[in-house]
């Protein structure tokens, strides 16, 4: 059984979600440290405080970016607009933890490997191990992650394979849950949907889904989320 842990940051912050989520559950059969298991969850709080919080930021960056070479070049002479809007940090933020993420979850997954009892169905449960090759395309399951194009949209990456390609699906986290926006039929799609308001920073989520002779096919990809912020 082979330890796997996700090299990219959103589809590792999904991954300690899910070990967070169900680690509970086999903490004393596999005989883990209870401070262990307090601290990473401490961290994972954090990394899914800050991780989605970086997105926020740099999509600010870019419309601060695009109001000074308004400023700078033009090529309208008119008033300038009001500045951007700084985002502000919520009113209670997580304990801040240890650094080195992916150090701290590699240790907590030995020690839990290291069990006698750890099984490889408590390895899938808990999202810590290599999966199975899908020889079948029904059982793909495409791995999905986000970052800003230099515009501030969204771009979705995931490998398409032999696949005609995928279905976008979008939240707008405002209570309607997910909804389908687009199918790519490249590895790489940007959601150029309208931005908010200028200097109004939103979330949005997203997962998609393998589509092959225009039917969906396989497993839903891991959840993703990027913050987004009107620009000029």
């Amino acid at each position: 059984m082979i330890m796997r842990i996700e090299a990219s940051e959103g589809p590792l912050a999904a991954q300690m979600n899910q070990f967070t989520s169900e680690i509970s559950n086999y903490e004393s059969l596999l005989g883990l440290d209870p401070d262990e298991v307090i601290a990473f969850k401490k961290l994972n709080n954090f990394v899914q405080f800050a991780f989605p919080w970086q997105g926020t930021i740099q999509a600010y960056a870019h419309s601060f970016t695009s109001y000074k070479r308004q400023l700078h070049f033009g090529p309208s002479e008119a008033l300038m607009g009001a500045l951007p809007v700084l985002p502000v940090y919520p009113a209670v933020i997580p304990d801040i933890p240890l650094g080195n993420a992916r150090t701290q979850f590699s240790n907590i997954i030995q020690n839990c490997m290291k069990s006698p009892n750890f099984t490889r169905d408590i390895g899938i449960i808990l999202d810590i191990l290599e999966p199975e090759v899908a020889e079948k395309p029904e059982e793909a399951t495409p791995v999905l992650t986000v970052k800003h194009t230099t515009g501030g949209h969204p771009i979705l990456h995931t490998v398409k394979g032999n696949f005609g390609g995928y279905e976008v699906w979008k939240d707008l986290i405002d209570g309607k849950g997910y909804h389908k926006i687009d199918t790519s039929l490249y590895a790489d799609y940007i959601d150029n949907s309208q931005l908010p308001a200028i200097g109004v920073a939103q979330t949005w989520k997203y997962k998609i889904i393998y589509s092959l002779k225009a039917a969906q096919c396989g497993n839903w990809s891991n959840e993703v989320s990027i913050g987004v912020i009107g620009m000029i």
